[in-house]
């Protein structure tokens, strides 16, 4: 066995190898889609190469079709990796779909009208349009720091190796300058750690969206989507580390009245929905603005910073009377109606001490009646 043959298996096994991990990986963390195409890509690449040096063996009298589709699935794997990284970009295909076509008919016109030269002509296409592919993922990345560059720089090593596969074939062709043995040669070379580099690349990109997704969900509310506690208490160390604010930090504290009588009247699915919305309302008033969060059962913290104390509790205010009109659904003997305790936080305060201060400044307008809002400052708690 040459080793060039040892070379195209171990091609074979690691294609297999990176496109059953992806499989593992598109199905235990979500399913993500650009998963899926990574994985694919890797098994086209291992169909593609299983037929070049497969055929020979098996029915040497099919070399020259199945040659012709092992170039067809050579472009399909770079294609898929290309859409993967577009996918997990959220941009669209059209690049990526065109120069797949274009490349597809261009195979098929030599292959069908069995020009002069045809395989060398495929093999140039397949080049090229690896490389092109490989161009649409550099671009894809975009410019994100040093690391991306990096891997950007060794993308476009990969893809000048891609374009010296069309270049090898050149020579190769009948009557060049090299024979046959050169361009397995280069193709040996190359593929094997292209495979491997990419394959790796993406594996480790699947692994730091999943670390990253499990992150936001462990400081995320699963209701509602908002922070929870501990997410909140990251935001909290972060607005502390950038400071420099000329206001202080507004700690609102929400809580929707008589919410247990929805959900023992309408159940928990109603109260749910109920949560759900009035979640959305204050994301889109105040998500802009500062750190939204839902820290217990219908407890909603928001944190405005570098926000003028009567700005906050204008806007507060806008909110507390806009909230029955937003559940005229909500079939109960009272609308659904929230009631508010804000503070400011002082510079070199303990968060818990202002957060305290605000649930004080709840309770007050729920002694009020509820459906209120009340502002507690650091002098009034003091005096009590």
């Amino acid at each position: 066995m040459t080793a060039a043959t040892v070379s195209s298996f171990s091609i074979v096994f690691i294609c297999l190898l990176f496109g059953i991990a992806l499989l593992a990986a598109w199905q235990a963390f979500g399913l993500k889609r650009y998963a899926m195409l990574w994985a694919l890509s890797f098994i086209a690449a291992a169909v593609g190469h299983g037929m070049r040096i497969g055929t020979p063996l098996v029915w040497p009298a099919a070399v020259p079709f199945f040659a012709m589709l092992a170039c067809h699935t050579s472009v399909a794997s770079f294609t898929l990796l290309a859409a993967g990284f577009r996918s997990r970009a959220q941009r669209s295909h059209w690049l990526v779909t065109l120069l797949w076509l274009v490349s597809t008919l261009l195979l098929l016109g030599f292959w069908i009208l069995d020009v002069d030269g045809w395989r060398t002509s495929l093999r140039i296409i397949t080049g090229l349009a690896d490389a092109a592919m490989i161009a649409v993922i550099i671009a894809t990345l975009g410019n994100r720091g040093l690391r991306v560059l990096l891997v950007q720089a060794l993308l476009a090593i990969y893809g000048l190796y891609a374009a010296s596969v069309g270049l090898a074939a050149w020579l190769a062709k009948s009557g060049g300058t090299a024979g046959e043995s050169f361009f397995v040669m280069v193709l040996s070379i190359g593929t094997p750690t292209g495979m491997i580099g990419t394959g790796v690349m993406t594996l480790l990109m699947v692994s730091a969206d999943l670390a990253r997704d499990l992150r936001e969900q462990a400081i995320r509310d699963p209701l509602t989507g908002l922070l929870n506690r501990r997410g909140l208490e990251e935001r909290i160390g972060e607005l502390h580390r950038r400071s420099g604010s000329r206001h202080p930090t507004i700690v609102a504290l929400a809580d929707l009245d008589r919410f247990k009588a929805i959900n023992d009247r309408l159940g928990h699915a109603v109260g749910d929905a109920v949560l759900q919305r009035f979640a959305r309302l204050l994301e889109e008033r105040f998500g802009t603005l500062g750190p939204v969060a839902r820290i217990g059962g219908e407890e909603f913290v928001l944190l405005l910073p570098d926000v003028p104390l009567s700005e906050a509790r204008r806007r507060i205010e806008a909110l507390h009377a806009e909230i029955p009109a937003s559940f005229p659904d909500i079939a109960t003997d009272h609308p659904v109606t929230a009631s508010f305790g804000l503070t400011e936080h002082a510079e070199g305060e303990a968060f818990q001490q202002a957060l305290s201060r605000a649930d004080a400044a709840l309770y007050r307008s729920k002694a009020a009646g509820r459906n209120w809002v009340t502002y507690l400052d650091r002098a009034s708690q003091a005096a009590e």
